[in-house]
């Protein structure tokens, strides 16, 4: 994979890209640290606060499934330009929410708005770089959207700290307005946009095509089963290092922050790693020692910080090693279906991220054995779908 330089042009919509993509996932990670405290102001129990996350990850879900084909047939600009409004109105509903319900409810419109910005970004990549450039600049713009939710943690559980999970809400709000002032000055419309006459088709045909792609199909089982692990491990730390091993909302957050780091360095390997191997295979290999390490140190009794957050680094570097490829093996699998496939692989991701934590949830309380069971469950059919998605791949 040869991977020229960006353009000075180029460059500046891969930044505006990156911080609209990044919207999406600060809207967890910069939470996640302030879980305890919502559940502790709310009176909700750990698997009720967990919901704050499993729902926004369903409405990430849902949304996906509709921007998808909004975006082939109305084109990119207009569906990201609402989206990032609807993400405003979602978060500051949030930080007024008086009850759980009005939370989560909140969290759902936020988290439309958030799968609008996740969707566009990625097909605008392959619209403005197509797809022999498109898996190494994926690689960038996921290196860049990972460096927001690697800080986020820290600085969400800090805030949270000092003056409430709400003011968390208020600052995702603040960045929200920013991104749309931005897309709003430096994005132009970058695709077509509009399918018309013998080339449009209805949705259900749109899914039942890709439906028939085994290629597209076990990549998107790869995809949801890697970050159903990574997911599941985030909605469960906060409470095993705040509760089980006394850290506050920021240290935990500090506690993350190695996590994605570990995912940060396995972007910048990408397109390394595809010249010689399979970043997809590597990926998922990696994040399934990291799931087995797990299992075997909760079955032996060795328990604490370190061993805890030590082997899901390997999860995470395998999650940013194989995401990128991931994608943009999905982007092109139906020649016009960029957007839809897209949407449709990120909305049965976060579909199946969010059903995960949410069984994972009705274990509580949690322990470092039932978290590892449920991770090395996840990436095992992560890697065994991985390798099947390369086989077929290599026989078309």
């Amino acid at each position: 994979m040869n991977v020229a330089a960006p353009s000075k042009g180029h460059r500046a919509t891969i930044l505006t890209l990156a911080a609209i993509a990044a919207m999406g996932s600060m809207a967890i990670h910069m939470l996640v640290p302030a879980l305890p405290l919502i559940a502790a102001d709310l009176a909700i129990g750990e698997a009720r606060a967990q919901q704050v996350v499993s729902a926004y990850l369903a409405g990430l879900a849902g949304g996906q499934l509709v921007a998808g084909p909004l975006v082939d047939r109305l084109g990119r600009r207009p569906v990201m330009l609402a989206g990032l409004a609807l993400y405003i109105l979602g978060a500051a509903a949030s930080a007024f929410a008086p009850q759980p319900e009005w939370l989560l409810l909140a969290r759902l419109v936020q988290a439309a708005g958030g799968a609008c910005g996740v969707v566009t970004a990625r097909v605008m990549v392959g619209d403005v770089f197509g797809p022999a450039r498109a898996a190494g600049v994926q690689a960038t713009l996921m290196t860049i959207v990972l460096i927001s939710p690697a800080i986020a943690p820290v600085i969400g559980g800090t805030i949270a700290d000092l003056a409430g999970w709400r003011a968390v809400f208020g600052l995702l709000t603040l960045a929200g307005l920013l991104a749309l002032i931005a897309a709003w000055q430096r994005l132009p419309e970058t695709g077509a946009g509009k399918r018309r006459g013998k080339e449009a088709r209805s949705l259900l045909g749109d899914y039942a095509q890709l439906a028939r792609n085994r290629a597209f199909v076990l990549t998107t089982i790869t995809l949801s089963a890697a970050s159903s692990g990574l997911y599941m491990f985030l909605g469960a730390a906060p409470f095993l290092l705040v509760h089980r091993y006394g850290l506050s909302s920021g240290e935990a957050g500090l506690a993350l922050l190695v996590i994605a780091a570990a995912s940060i360095a396995g972007t910048r390997l990408v397109v390394t790693v595809e010249r010689r191997f399979s970043a997809l295979i590597l990926g998922t290999a990696s994040a399934a020692t990291g799931g087995a390490i797990s299992l075997l140190l909760a079955l032996v009794g060795v328990e604490g910080v370190v061993p805890l957050i030590a082997p899901i680094t390997l999860l995470g570097f395998g999650a940013g090693l194989a995401g990128p490829v991931a994608f943009n093996d999905v982007a092109f699998a139906e020649p016009g279906l960029a957007a839809t496939a897209t949407s449709l692989a990120g909305a049965l991701q976060m579909l199946a991220s969010g059903s995960a934590m949410t069984l994972l949830g009705l274990l509580a309380p949690l322990d470092p054995l039932r978290v590892a069971g449920a991770l090395m469950a996840s990436t095992g059919l992560a890697l065994a779908c991985a390798i099947g998605a390369i086989a077929s791949k290599r026989l078309n």
